[in-house]
């Protein structure tokens, strides 16, 4: 109007009355959208990209330009070709509240509240929604709403997002027996095989044992993957201790507590702490078990409860599942009457074997 007015009463010219009509709207147009602004940072985490893939989680996040989302304002994000959004989104911003639904089936809404989404700048995060993901292709996700904040960002679904990974481990078992000397702890480190075990002459005076007077144990290991666990069987030549000279003169073997002055022979699976267990440094698995006849309530240097020995395979300690470095300390024990004849070539051989069950 004032324009007008310096127009009709001749202080501008028509030239210059054009110039000015240009800066006005260009301040008036550059008054109207100084609002509107495009959010830095922006995208949306989904957790599947396969095509087609229902319930989607979304995680959006994006810095928010100043002026953010006014008390009552709204930020909407709509999502092309994504259907099917539900659920009960929260949002978080840097600085001020706001909360957040979903509808139309691809439409996210922001709404400011309280003094305010992020009005001077700040991060808006979005989580707590889902949809179904649609072709494989890059998709626009656009920004619109009364805060007049705009701005687009990308997603990108795929046939497949999911590669399959496969390996096979081959079963496997080791095994480890033999003599021991009485000084030394049987462990899961034992690495030794075979030997022999002397129980010296035998007397009437006392109980002949692995650990006592310098006698030998067994030691006996095992490592394996078997799923079922594995078993150590033993097997007696004789069942007893024979004469090699006269084979009709035994000690037989039998299930008891050995007293000196009281025929018998057998063996026992230690008792005591260390007797059994599984590599200290490397503690893997299932831990050994003592198998009757072999699991005396007292089976040490001292203790000489005995479980007969046969000639069939008989479990003598067992693992309940994989295990790795298992171990078992195993006793020999015999003890005379004074009526056994004398021989100088008692024996027994004593077959020891390992079975996993994969």
């Amino acid at each position: 109007m004032f324009l007008n007015m310096f127009k009709k009463h001749g202080l501008i010219s028509q030239k210059h009355f054009a110039v000015i009509m240009v800066l006005v709207l260009c301040f008036v147009f550059n008054a109207y959208s100084v609002n509107a602004a495009t959010p830095t940072l922006m995208k949306d985490t989904l957790g599947r990209l396969k095509a087609a893939e229902t319930l989607v989680t979304h995680s959006v996040s994006m810095t928010l330009p100043n002026g953010g989302i006014p008390n009552g304002q709204t930020l909407t994000i709509t999502y092309a070709s994504f259907t099917a959004f539900a659920g009960s989104p929260t949002a978080t911003c840097g600085t001020g509240t706001a909360t957040a639904a979903v509808g139309s089936g691809n439409v996210l809404t922001i709404t400011g509240s309280g003094s305010g989404c992020s009005v001077s700048g700040g991060t808006l995060t979005v989580t707590g929604f889902t949809g179904t993901n649609p072709a494989a292709g890059t998709y626009t996700a656009t920004l619109a709403g009364s805060a007049t904040i705009t701005g687009t960002f990308s997603l990108v679904i795929v046939s497949d997002d999911q590669v399959t990974i496969s390996a096979s481990i081959d079963p496997s078992i080791t095994f480890n027996v033999g003599s021991q000397a009485a000084a030394t702890a049987c462990s899961g480190s034992f690495s030794g095989n075979g030997g022999a075990v002397a129980l010296g002459t035998l007397t009437t005076g006392a109980v002949a044992s692995s650990d006592a007077s310098s006698i030998a144990h067994i030691c006996s290991r095992i490592t394996t993957n078997a799923g079922s666990g594995a078993a150590v069987t033993v097997r007696s030549a004789n069942a007893a201790l024979t004469s090699t000279s006269t084979p009709a003169d035994t000690i037989a073997s039998g299930t008891a507590t050995l007293t000196a002055g009281t025929s018998g022979y057998g063996l026992c699976a230690g008792s005591a702490g260390g007797d059994s267990g599984r590599d200290s440094t490397t503690p893997v698995g299932a831990a050994p078990s003592r198998v009757a006849p072999f699991n005396g309530a007292s089976c040490t240097s001292t203790g000489h409860d005995v479980g007969a020995l046969t000639t069939s395979p008989q479990n003598v300690w067992t693992v309940a599942g994989v295990s790795q470095n298992a171990f078992f300390r195993l006793y020999i024990k015999a003890a005379i009457s004074g009526t056994v004849p004398a021989h100088a070539d008692y024996s027994d051989t004593l077959t020891f074997v390992a079975t996993g069950t994969f």
